[in-house]
């Protein structure tokens, strides 16, 4: 689908909308933007780092390997080199991510900036005492460091692999790219950055480069005044108490110490956070391990449906929609906003795979299973199973799934992506022989294929409706039991 010119300063709508998806942010994997205006979230690094999928995993090394080459050449004092590395941070304007006062731009670091960028985190404490080695942590330590400067930098260091994400993207969805001669990609490998030229899509005349949703937050996961209006004050609180220091007071019979007066005599400045983790660095543990556990952003705008009315409208499209061929690209396309609605953030990054048998062209799609907790995660940790990855196949039709059917969603199995797979259709004419032929798979270890005729899809739909969770979670429990049977 190409790119539609829009009329000068009329504003654009959403990237779904531009492209005439027909769908709504909880069907889409990335974050749904518009080339009018940026949305208040942010690449957040700590994000990226805490998760261990393959496309996270990674990003989190791109990510170490750039920051240990600024490192390293600053702590030999090639300044030089430190500001080369920093000097190709360019503005990300491709996102249209975080807040501007006018237009969207970008704020990144650029050529102009690298050199006070490089000069504030020598001047950190944490730098001089040897303590910032995480990139994660610089929005605790260097002073000018906020989340928009940190969601900019993690921006261009993965850069590569957005390019990458977005193309897949547009594979899925069918979207046009064109080409794109943007800024440098950091490669790894060569500790340095690299020119080429991209494809991506464009809304009018603005390349887009998309972001999965699951890595972006309202605010850093690693916020500095949240650290130290919580962890560090907390505990300075303790030890106040504990040394019976002047700060403490006797109200009512209580011993007590006021946050204020705990503040007031320790204001928050970034040397001081690095002094009180160097000195307790279990407090910066906690810290990360609290945050750790923030569930990945859900709701993005006012502007976006509900993911109630969002899966209650899937369950009532579903039924209207044609069996057949001519109707399967209509089919396919809601059943992988479905499947998205329903499963994220267990099942993340969705992207085609493509096989082409005798002329006849089969589409599978691929999640990355990132699940921590639920029926995902513990087929990931089963070893029979080790879903890494679920492949998903749909068929519009209502005849029998065919014993070559079967075979051709288990042969995608193997033991890096794993062996599990849903397969949804219409209907089923005999569904305990369907089942038989997937139990016996299971019984070879072949594989465990889940079996979702549209009745059950709506039934699924229509509990996260009324937000049952639980019921989904105990149907997929028990179609995967009944292959054990």
């Amino acid at each position: 689908m190409a790119p539609r010119m829009g009329q000068r300063g009329r504003q654009m709508p959403r990237f779904s909308e531009y492209f005439g998806l027909g769908k709504t942010q909880h069907e889409l994997d990335f974050v749904d933007v518009s080339n009018t205006y940026d949305l208040p979230v942010y690449v957040d690094p700590y994000a990226i780092e805490i998760q261990d999928d393959t496309w996270a995993k990674e990003a989190a090394e791109q990510i170490s390997l750039f920051f240990s080459e600024v490192l390293a050449a600053l702590r030999d004092a090639d300044d030089h080199r430190a500001e080369g590395l920093m000097s190709h941070l360019r503005e990300p304007k491709e996102t249209f991510l975080g807040v501007s006062s006018e237009a969207p731009k970008g704020r990144g670091v650029g050529r102009h900036q690298a050199s006070q960028l490089i000069s504030a985190i020598k001047k950190s404490r944490a730098f001089q005492t040897g303590l910032l080695n995480d990139f994660s942590e610089m929005s605790l330590y260097v002073e000018g460091i906020d989340r928009d400067k940190m969601s900019d930098l993690t921006t261009n260091i993965i850069r590569g692999l957005l390019v990458d994400y977005t193309q897949e993207q547009c594979e899925l969805h069918e979207i046009e790219t064109l080409e794109y001669n943007g800024p440098s990609l950091w490669d790894g490998d060569r500790g340095n950055w690299v020119g080429r030229s991209v494809r991506l899509p464009y809304i009018d005349a603005d390349p887009i480069l998309l972001v999965p949703k699951y890595i972006v937050r309202r605010k850093l996961s690693l916020d500095s005044q949240e650290f130290y209006n919580k962890q560090i004050t907390d505990f300075l609180v303790a030890e106040n108490l504990r040394v019976n220091s002047s700060l403490v007071q006797t109200i009512k019979g209580r011993r007590k110490v006021r946050k204020g007066d705990v503040r007031d005599k320790n204001p928050k400045s970034k040397p001081f956070i690095a002094d009180m983790v160097r000195d307790h660095p279990e407090l910066l543990d906690l810290y990360k391990e609290i945050a750790a556990k923030q569930s990945a952003m859900l709701n993005f705008g006012d502007e976006n449906p509900t993911i109630t009315a969002v899966c209650q409208a899937l369950a009532d499209r579903l039924p209207n929609i044609p069996t057949g061929a001519k109707h399967a690209n209509e089919y396919h396309s809601l059943i992988t906003g479905a499947l998205t609605a329903l499963f994220y953030p267990s099942l993340i990054l969705p992207q085609k795979e493509w096989e082409i048998n005798q002329g006849r062209k089969r589409v599978d799609i691929v999640y990355t299973n990132a699940a921590e907790t639920g029926f995902f995660s513990q087929r990931r940790g089963d070893p029979r199973v080790n879903a890494n990855i679920v492949i998903v196949e749909c068929k519009n039709y209502s005849d029998d799934i065919a014993n070559n059917e079967l075979d051709q969603l288990l042969g995608r199995f193997d033991n890096d992506r794993g062996r599990l797979g849903i397969l949804t259709c219409r209907e089923v004419d005999n569904p305990q022989r369907l089942l038989d032929r997937c139990k016996d798979a299971a019984v070879r270890n072949t594989g465990y294929v889940i079996v979702l005729k549209d009745v059950e899809l709506q039934a699924m739909l229509q509990a996260k409706a009324r937000l049952n969770d639980h019921v989904v979670e105990a149907t997929l429990h028990a179609k995967f039991r009944e292959l054990l049977a």
